[in-house]
């Protein structure tokens, strides 16, 4: 073992005190003339860290937000599956009666997978609310 001798032992002790002075020091002025600029944040507990505070139009869980924007979203949701011509879209509470207009020319076997595809995609996209779906045309 060495034994530290003067210079080496205050280069050890410098040392030391500047790693125990760190910690003290912290990160930021804490009451200063440079602590104005310095602001601490506080986010209201939504559980979103403020989000709700600053987009209020966030849905929450069992929450719906209208029934006109989720008319809208259930109609653009469908649009884009294959043999859809349009749709009408009717609420009672948590129920959404949801009629599926189709292309003309669909067979029985296309209709129902039509049917089927939408009560899928809308039952995913809004679980929310008791999807029933029923097609009309197509012939």
């Amino acid at each position: 073992m060495i034994k530290p001798t003067g210079i080496r032992l205050n280069m050890l002790l410098a040392a030391a005190l500047l790693a125990a002075a760190l910690p003290i020091a912290g990160c930021g002025a804490s009451g200063g003339s440079n602590s104005s600029s310095i602001k601490q944040q506080s986010y209201a507990d939504d559980g979103l860290l403020g989000r709700t505070s600053s987009y209020p139009r966030i849905p929450g869980r069992h929450m719906a937000l209208n029934y006109d924007n989720d008319y809208k979203m259930m109609s653009t949701t469908i649009q884009n599956l294959n043999g859809v011509a349009g749709s009408q879209v009717t609420f009672n509470g948590a129920d959404a009666y949801v009629t599926v207009k189709l292309k003309p020319g669909l067979d029985a076997q296309q209709r129902q997978t039509v049917e089927s595809q939408a009560t899928t995609v809308l039952r995913f996209n809004f679980p929310r609310y008791n999807i029933h779906v029923r097609t009309v045309g197509g012939r």
